[in-house]
């Protein structure tokens, strides 16, 4: 059994269409959490990382939607043995029958690491392909499924990768969802970003923008990545 251990709970993600990494931790840690956040919603939750990240930081009921049999399985089970089981349900449903027209305006924080290599050379594993590419899950339908769901105040975040930030963030402008925050992300310090992590709100403000190194030229993580995992990760 593969597991990863966080401080306060662990991960078992040996049927999950997509493991633990360094974009779910990302965005678990560096996303804002609304004050009086009630309800949150996790799409592409997988092993449930995310959730779980997020029921750490808050004191939200957080759902998960994946459409991966065996990664909603395994996130429950991870959630079963964390100290906030009673606040975190995962279901088996497409965000696009989960998000509807009439299920509108309830999640005051939704977050997403969805599927995004379209077009691209597909693993031989089935559920790795419906875990990182579009086939499954478009960001048009994403970012509408979002538009229905999220509340008046709330925000949304989405971690991508760097080459497709202005067509995310032409989507969501299309349904009235405007970027507040930009995290660049890169993985070395003399390497460009190749992640972006983006809040989203119905209210249009100035951009904030970030940067974050994870490794130094040692091949180390940065005093910046460690400050801000440090809650999760036990080397830290």
């Amino acid at each position: 059994m593969s597991v990863f251990r966080f401080k306060q709970f662990e991960i078992v993600h040996d049927k999950s269409a997509f493991k633990v990494g360094t974009d779910a931790v990302l965005l678990g840690a560096w996303v804002t959490v609304p004050q009086k956040c009630r309800y949150i919603l996790d799409i592409g939750s997988g092993c449930g990382i995310v959730s779980l990240m997020l029921a750490q930081r808050s004191d939200a009921i957080i759902t998960g939607v994946d459409i991966d049999k065996s990664s909603v399985e395994e996130a429950t089970g991870n959630a079963d043995k964390s100290p906030w089981k009673n606040r975190l349900k995962f279901k088996h449903i497409s965000v696009q029958d989960f998000c509807t027209p009439a299920y509108k305006h309830v999640f005051d924080l939704i977050v997403s690491n969805p599927p995004f290599f379209a077009d691209s050379l597909k693993s031989p594993f089935h559920a790795r392909n419906i875990s990182r590419h579009t086939d499954t899950l478009s960001f048009e339908d994403l970012i509408l499924a979002v538009s229905y769901c999220l509340s008046i105040s709330g925000i949304f975040a989405i971690i991508i990768p760097a080459t497709i930030t202005k067509i995310i963030q032409e989507q969501c402008k299309s349904q009235g969802l405007f970027c507040t925050a930009l995290l660049q992300v890169q993985p070395k310090e003399y390497k460009p970003a190749n992640r972006n992590v983006l809040l989203f709100a119905r209210e249009k403000k100035q951009i904030e923008i970030q940067n974050l190194v994870i490794r130094n030229p040692s091949n180390e993580y940065t005093n910046t990545y460690r400050s801000l995992t440090k809650e999760f990760h036990l080397n830290f």
